[in-house]
């Protein structure tokens, strides 16, 4: 099983006129085929690993792949759906042709004869992507689909590559699906709600550990190695496997230059963490001050408080994403914040090499809540002279509602000094 769900992907892929999807950046492939892309998706070039996802739930997926790397992607997708291209790395397998009585390089000449490799063979500095994209057309004549209308995700594709994969196969009609695959994504499987959902557990988890360092005379540094400590320490509580994990605290009055700052009193300290399973990024923020706030700081963070839970109240299946950034835009300038102007308010959770991918809460999304999306909501507001403000969640939407993953208080709390 994969995280790519085929039957929500056929349909939005009818509803944009592709017959099918070709995936080359590399979270983009994990996700659909649930395998690594190999070592060479590290250079971030097209045609290290390429899925092709047909428009048909029913028609298999294909995949474009070094030859390392192929073996486990067969055991995924099957053989003869796989194809692949030369790289950099020399590995020969002489398991089924080396005789006892062979050397060395005997074994591995027998292996290379008998794989037909020329004397003259060599290989490229890192991988062929037109060789990629040949093994990829390969694949399309197999499914009949050398002259189709196919989907890219080109908001990753280099213009080199780009121009190459059209030089390579012209007569394939190659457009942007960067709106549809992020449309297809927003709806998470059931294990990768289970990744986001012990990833936020475990930054909470952090959390707490981190809020009893927080004192005056405390230092940023020492609150964020609380924070790292209590991830650690939940961790192993829990028995999740970290990758990773990301924070931007803040400590006092100037929300972006807080390194070597120490609290005092009056003082807020911001908190917005995440952890990493697998890939998958958590989002979730706090604010809190050392001692009674100051009054500016309350007023600002009754403001955010009242944006969020109005905004909650659309959160859910049956609005638009729009309608969540509206409610708290409106609730901001309600409470005096005339020109007060944010972006987006959150965004959607997933693969990815940031916690941040579409579809976005903005005034501009008009996509629909649906059920199993998971979104990270968030009111912040960055005021040099007061510091940072925080209040967001991850949730997971269902048919009733959204489900908060962390339990803390969202309003201003108030830390002992």
């Amino acid at each position: 099983m994969t995280p790519l769900l085929r039957e929500r992907a056929e349909r939005l892929m009818r509803e944009a006129d592709l017959d099918a999807l070709v995936l080359a950046k590399p979270e983009n492939f994990q996700w659909a085929t649930g395998a690594f892309g190999g070592v060479a998706t590290f250079f971030r070039r097209a045609g290290a690993a390429l899925a092709l996802v047909p428009q048909s739930a029913t028609q298999p997926l294909g995949a474009v792949i070094a030859p390392l790397f192929a073996d486990a992607l067969r055991t995924r997708i099957g053989a003869e759906r796989v194809r692949t291209h030369v790289d950099w790395i020399e590995a020969v397998d002489i398991r089924a042709t080396a005789d006892d009585s062979d050397d060395a390089a005997q074994a591995v000449e027998r292996a290379w004869s008998r794989q037909g490799r020329s004397r003259d063979f060599t290989r490229p500095a890192a991988f062929d992507a037109r060789a990629a994209f040949q093994a990829l057309g390969e694949l399309l004549a197999q499914d009949g689909l050398g002259r189709a209308c196919i989907g890219l995700d080109l908001d990753f594709w280099p213009v080199l590559d780009h121009a190459c994969l059209r030089q390579v196969l012209p007569g394939v009609e190659w457009v942007d699906a960067s709106v549809t695959i992020g449309r297809i994504r927003a709806v998470k499987s059931a294990d990768e709600i289970e990744r986001l959902r012990l990833a936020a557990a475990v930054a909470e988890d952090g959390m707490r550990a981190a809020i009893a360092q927080v004192r005056e005379g405390a230092s940023r540094e020492a609150i964020a190695a609380a924070w790292s400590t209590g991830v650690a320490a939940g961790a192993t509580a829990r028995g999740a496997r970290i990758k990773g994990q990301w924070e931007y605290i803040s400590v006092g009055p100037l929300p972006w230059q807080s390194a070597g700052v120490v609290a005092r009193r009056g003082d807020v300290v911001k908190f917005d963490v995440g952890c990493l399973i697998d890939g998958y990024s958590s989002d979730c923020g706090r604010t809190f001050s050392v001692g009674p706030a100051r009054p500016r700081a309350r007023q600002i963070m009754a403001a955010l408080h009242e944006a969020f839970e109005r905004a909650l109240e659309v959160l859910r299946p049956g609005f638009p994403l729009r309608a969540v950034h509206e409610q708290a835009t409106q609730a901001m300038r309600r409470h005096g914040f005339e020109r007060f102007a944010r972006g987006h308010f959150g965004h959607s959770l997933g693969l990815d090499t940031f916690c941040e991918v579409p579809p976005f809460i903005a005034a501009q999304a008009d996509d629909p809540i649906e059920a199993g999306m998971v979104l990270s909501f968030e009111t912040p507001f960055y005021v040099d002279g007061e510091g940072g403000f925080i209040i967001e969640d991850q949730f997971t939407i269902t048919a009733d509602g959204a489900q908060a993953a962390w339990t803390l208080p969202r309003g201003l709390l108030e830390l002992p000094v």
